[in-house]
């Protein structure tokens, strides 16, 4: 499960490094890091490991997978597979950076069963609207 959260940086060629805290759970069935980008909402861009995205497209019924399904067609067009380089880095794909206006800074957030990128100026945005407390409260904390 994935939780807490990082600052860092892509660097000049749109690379950067998932938070070895995080690569232990895109570990695939066989012992390889096989994960995937993908669109999120609130524009951040969603990882997931391939074998929770292969859950994730089980559980979307035959109607939302359908040809007149506008979410299906949002959501299978922005899957990109991750191909990490010899150093552990990889490239983030230019049509999700700039969707999620990605420039430099980025938080990598845990939210479960995948992780959010995020442009770190629109994280920060999206939190100063959010009532912390009232959003416990929804959670029972």
């Amino acid at each position: 499960m994935f939780k807490g959260m990082f600052e860092h940086q892509i660097d000049d060629k749109n690379r950067l490094r998932i938070p070895s805290k995080f690569k232990k759970e895109l570990t695939g069935e066989h012992g390889e890091k096989t994960y995937s980008f993908c669109r999120g909402m609130h524009r951040c861009i969603c990882v997931m490991s391939d074998d929770v995205l292969d859950e994730t497209i089980s559980s979307i019924s035959e109607e939302g997978i359908s040809e007149t399904s506008e979410a299906s067609t949002l959501f299978f067009g922005s899957i990109f597979s991750a191909e990490e380089d010899a150093q552990g880095r990889v490239v983030l794909p230019a049509m999700l950076k700039k969707m999620a206006g990605i420039q430099k800074d980025i938080i990598t957030l845990g939210r479960g069963k995948r992780l959010e990128i995020w442009a770190a100026e629109r994280y920060y945005e999206y939190l100063e609207g959010i009532d912390y407390d009232s959003e416990l409260k929804k959670l029972g904390i």
